[in-house]
């Protein structure tokens, strides 16, 4: 297909009410942006506006397809990981098609039906997180789906949390085998994510549609972490209760 491009999507959630609210946050979420890992990757090219980001492949892809696709779905991950303390979500689509960019004089050109379909499908999405189009499935390797629609599969970025499921039945575990099986850093923001999607389900969230979307991407986490997700559930989405021996603070 003529100029088709890896496409990621990524659209910041309740940015309008943080802008509104003049929420000090929304300095905060600009400087994560501006450090995420895409900005420094030289197969890809980002364009940022207002609460959308745009990451593609510059150029004819040089790489294999798995390559592209596995540092797509990182980057939405570093976004993941980054954004955690901020209690900010995000919903985005990797997908593949036609997509054109030019640099002009003044101003950057940029359109395609990549697009126009991302943002589209983007708005009709009843969860939040990562989305990936079937037509590229094939292509990751390195991250666990689930079938979400006729057209997309959600991508479960906590891979953190996939390690621990073997030993979810051990749980507490000693320091030691932690420190084997993970980076208590990344696990203690995994946790976070999960607590904020919890509280925005039980608490934080009034509007009964928004609130459906966590709902459903609640359930999505449950399904493969169940045992995980009850064990933190009982304890508060405490980390201690993973390994008491772990100095967690200092993290």
């Amino acid at each position: 297909m003529h100029n088709s491009k890896y496409l990621l999507y990524i659209d910041i959630l309740g940015f309008s009410n943080l802008v509104k609210e003049d929420s000090p946050k929304i300095e905060r979420l600009f400087t994560i942006i501006d450090n995420l890992n895409m900005h420094k990757h030289f197969d890809f090219q980002t364009i940022v506006f207002s609460d959308t980001i745009l990451c593609f492949n510059s150029g004819v892809p040089t790489t294999h397809d798995e390559y592209l696709v596995m540092y797509a779905c990182e980057f939405v991950q570093n976004l993941l990981y980054r954004s955690a303390d901020l209690g900010i979500q995000f919903r985005a689509i990797l997908t593949y098609g036609e997509f054109f960019y030019e640099k002009l004089s003044h101003i950057e050109k940029y359109y395609g039906k990549a697009l126009v379909e991302a943002h589209d499908k983007e708005k009709e999405i009843n969860g939040i997180g990562l989305f990936i189009h079937k037509d590229i499935l094939k292509y990751n390797t390195n991250f666990e789906t689930v079938c979400f629609d006729k057209d997309l599969h959600f991508v479960y970025l906590m891979q953190c949390m996939e390690s621990l499921l073997p030993y979810a039945h051990e749980i507490p575990l000693r320091n030691s085998v932690v420190q084997d099986v993970i980076d208590p850093s990344h696990i203690k923001l995994e946790v976070r994510v999960l607590e904020t999607v919890k509280k925005n389900i039980d608490d934080t969230q009034l509007d009964s549609k928004i609130r459906g979307k966590y709902s459903l991407t609640y359930l999505l986490y449950q399904q493969r972490y169940g045992e995980l997700i009850d064990v933190l559930e009982k304890n508060h989405f405490e980390c201690n209760i993973i390994s008491p021996d772990v100095d967690w603070e200092s993290f």
